[in-house]
This record gives structure tokens, C-alpha cells and sequence, in this order.
């Protein structure tokens, strides 16, 4: 088995049992807690972990302990908005590598690690057209690949010819959609992915691509998921899309650019969470090219104050918020996106312990996964990380 070891960018191959001295650990219980640890482990899953003990100090010599003192073990990361097959670098040269299948297989298998190196232990993928966000799901389930634990919504419900042509097949109309309803979810799909309006301009300031369903429409979608046990992210961005997705009853907005004060009340009134994703734009300007014109750099400057003012009335207003980076879209790459989302929230305004819980416990919860998010007695250790003391995520807590 293994541990994702974010201290040092690389994971970890351990026994099934075993034990270790740390330096500490968090929790979103007890925030950072900085003084030597002994953890056991039996099976996979924690076993003890307590405070060493003064006579147990010379035990740090003991070739039968692993020694993580310079570490503290703390949940690991979920990303809860991914694409898998997208690289971050060139969407279209991308895509024409999606008929080979072994080039992408390859690919997707150096993103899966990447995660676990940043401290991600579990993603959820938006989606894909050829389903290859799925087949690492499988591959992962049957222990032929390493990599994070995969939610997987395997491909997208579009209108046909409009905007998610990439994510899925595409569906006419509404009466198409319930025609091959049971078909789709019967191919396989953790939870199901609509898609309520285009994406944003960058060259046209409040501009967003049109909006594919009406409210009664998305509401026949989302009951069909829901009808299944299965919850429904919307990618959705501009006051009318976002309406008709809240009119639906989704479970999460994904993006959400534009979102007003208003609906973010309704968010909070509903329990629908925000999942907005500022690396898509932010890295842009974090990590500035010649790709784009003046007019649209000045643009996404003025999207991303907004969004991020956004994020902070949001967080006041007690919005479930999720971390999810968006990642395979242009300049956000696999694993390392994720702590380029963290520093965006936290320049949003949102406490860095807070961004801590939501990147663990609130995006288990957000993702449905039970044994994530956690650190307590019969947690798999495989759901945990170990990350750097000294990162200063952490060093204002070590320093109390």
C-alpha cells in the first residue's frame, strides 16, 4: 500500500502494518497540533495515535518504526472538480490525442500520481467524451493503477451543438434525453454532470455562452439522477443559468461566475454548494503569457476581483463552499492547481484553517465519501497524507 507523502512530493510504499513517529497532525477537529505522535497502523487503517511517551523516545532509532517527525499526518486533499484527460497546456492538440489510446493512458496514469504527490487523494472528473476520467476510476478499483480514489461522472448531459461537445455525447432535446436516460446511466456514472450555459468571454466583460435547458427542463434532469441515489453538479456561470439551475434543484454550481448576492442566499437557504474554481482564470494572471490581448488581461482582472468577493460574501453567508481546481484546462495542472486554489481562496478572504476544512472534510462530505476528509481511529491511511511542518499553511499554528 501506499501514503501520499506532500512533505516531500513523492509517495510513499508501506506495509499494511506497521507503525511511526511524527512530528504532529491536523485535524478539522483540532486544528494543528505540534509534539511527537506514535501511530500504529493494522490492516491498512490507524490503529493508535497518541502522544510518544518519554520512554518511548529512544524508540525513534528503532529500525521497526517508520521516522516522520519532520511530517504531520493529516487528511489528505480532495479536488472536486477535475478533467483527467485534458493536459492544462494545448486543448486541441489534447483532444486529437484522444484516439490513442495508449498515449492517453499514459498521460492520465503521470496526472493520477501527480495527484498523490500534491497531497490529493481523491478526485472527482467532470467528465469526457471517450470516458477516459472512468477508465482510471476502474483501473484504480481493481488495483492495476495508482493513483487518488476517482468520483466519476464519465461523460457530461450537453445540448447537442452547443457548448460540451468534449464532455459528451450531446442530447437534442429534452424528449431525447428521457428516450436514453436509462441507457446513460447504465453505461456507469458516479454522479451526473449537466451542463446549463457556455463558458465565459474573456473578451466581452459579463458575456457568458447561452444557456442550453429551461428550468423545467433541468428539473426533469435532475430528478432523474436523484430518483437514483446520484447528485448533480451544473456547470453553470451568469445570473440566468445559475437561476435555472437553483430552480432545479442541483446539488452543486459548478464555476458560477456572476453569481449574484442574492443567489448566493438562495444557495445557503437550498444547501446547494459552490464549487468556483478561480484557478482557470487566476493562473492566467498568476502566470502571465502572450496568449491573450490587453482588452482580456484587463478583463480577467475585473472577473476575478468579482469572483473573489464573491467567494468571501459567500463564505459570511455560511455557503457549503468546495476546492475544486478545474484542472486540465488551460494553466491549471494536474495535483499542483490544487494549492494554487487554496492561495486563491485564502486571498478571497476565507481563514486558512477554514480553507483546511474545506479542502478535506467539506469536500468529503460535498463528494459523498465517508472515509475521507478525517483523521480518527480506523481511518485507511491511504485517505491521509503526510505533509510538511514547516509549509506555512501550518507555521501559525506550530508557532502558538
Amino acid at each position: 500500500m501506499n501514503i501520499s507523502c506532500s512533505g516531500e512530493g513523492k509517495v510513499l510504499i508501506i506495509p499494511q502494518s506497521g507503525a511511526a513517529v511524527l512530528g504532529g497532525s491536523w485535524s478539522s477537529e483540532k486544528g494543528c497540533v505540534k509534539e511527537s505522535l506514535y501511530l500504529e497502523w493494522q490492516e491498512g487503517k490507524v490503529r493508535v495515535l497518541r502522544p510518544l511517551k518519554k520512554e518511548e523516545k529512544n524508540w525513534k532509532s528503532s529500525q521497526e518504526l517508520f521516522s516522520w517527525e519532520n511530517y504531520i499526518l493529516m487528511p489528505g486533499f480532495i479536488d472536486t472538480h477535475v478533467h483527467l484527460a485534458l493536459d492544462s497546456v494545448d486543448f486541441t492538440s489534447c483532444l486529437e490525442r484522444w484516439s490513442d489510446n495508449l498515449v492517453m493512458e499514459i498521460e492520465i496514469r503521470k496526472h493520477l500520481q501527480q495527484y498523490l504527490e500534491y497531497g490529493i487523494v481523491a478526485i472527482r472528473d467532470g467528465g469526457d467524451l471517450p470516458g477516459y476520467g472512468w477508465l482510471a476510476r476502474e483501473h484504480i478499483n481493481e488495483g492495476q493503477w495508482c493513483g487518488p480514489f476517482v468520483i466519476s461522472v464519465r461523460e457530461a448531459v450537453a445540448k447537442k451543438g452547443m457548448y460540451g461537445r468534449f464532455l459528451g455525447r450531446g442530447f437534442l432535446n429534452l424528449d431525447q434525453w428521457l428516450m436514453e436516460k436509462e441507457e446513460f446511466f447504465r453505461q456507469g456514472t458516479d454522479q451526473l454532470k449537466v451542463i446549463v450555459t457556455g463558458i465565459i468571454s474573456f473578451k466581452e466583460y459579463g458575456k457568458v455562452g447561452p444557456v442550453q435547458w429551461s428550468e423545467e427542463e433541468l428539473r426533469e434532469i435532475v430528478d432523474s439522477a436523484h430518483e437514483l441515489g446520484k447528485t448533480v453538479m451544473a456547470h453553470a456561470s451568469g445570473e440566468e443559468g445559475i437561476r435555472r439551475a437553483i430552480g432545479a434543484g442541483v446539488d452543486s454550481i459548478e464555476h458560477g461566475y456572476y453569481i449574484t448576492s442574492e443567489q448566493l442566499a438562495q444557495l445557503k437557504e437550498k444547501g446547494i454548494a459552490w464549487v468556483p474554481t478561480v484557478a482557470p482564470i487566476g493562473n492566467i494572471l498568476k502566470y502571465p503569457s502572450e496568449r491573450y490581448s490587453s482588452l482580456e488581461i484587463e478583463n480577467l482582472n475585473k472577473i476575478l476581483r468579482g469572483h473573489l468577493a464573491s467567494i468571501c460574501e459567500a463564505y459570511e453567508l455560511g455557503v457549503k463552499l468546495g476546492i475544486g481546481t478545474d484542472a486540465g484546462a488551460y494553466l491549471v495542472p494536474h495535483g499542483k492547481s490544487f494549492w494554487d486554489e487554496l492561495e486563491w481562496m485564502r486571498e478571497g478572504g476565507i481563514p486558512q484553517e477554514e480553507i483546511l476544512r474545506m479542502a478535506t472534510r467539506e469536500n468529503a462530505q460535498l463528494c459523498g465519501l465517508t472515509d475521507f476528509g478525517k483523521l480518527e481511529i480506523g481511518t485507511p491511511l491511504m485517505n491521509l497524507q503526510l505533509a510538511d511542518f514547516s509549509g506555512d499553511w501550518f507555521q501559525e499554528e506550530k508557532d502558538k
